[in-house]
């Protein structure tokens, strides 16, 4: 059965959140989007610690909506 939560699930896998610029405030992606940081990072931070980072939010995400449809939670 299709729902709403397979659906934001696909989506989510789909989108490739890829990293170009990172600033004390916010961040950039591939596509131009821009958004601002919602906790504090390190100031040195790279752009490839940050898309690790950014990966496993997604992966996170993903994991925790397969286990609510799954009925785990």
């Amino acid at each position: 059965m299709k729902t709403k939560i397979n659906t934001v699930t696909k989506k989510l896998r789909e989108m490739n959140l890829k990293v170009v610029e990172v600033t004390k405030d916010h961040y950039v992606l591939e596509n131009g989007d821009i958004y601002e940081h919602t906790f504090e990072i390190d100031d040195n931070i790279t752009v490839e610690e940050f898309q690790k980072l950014l990966d496993n939010a997604q992966a996170l995400v993903v994991n925790t909506l397969n286990k609510i449809d799954n009925g785990e939670f």
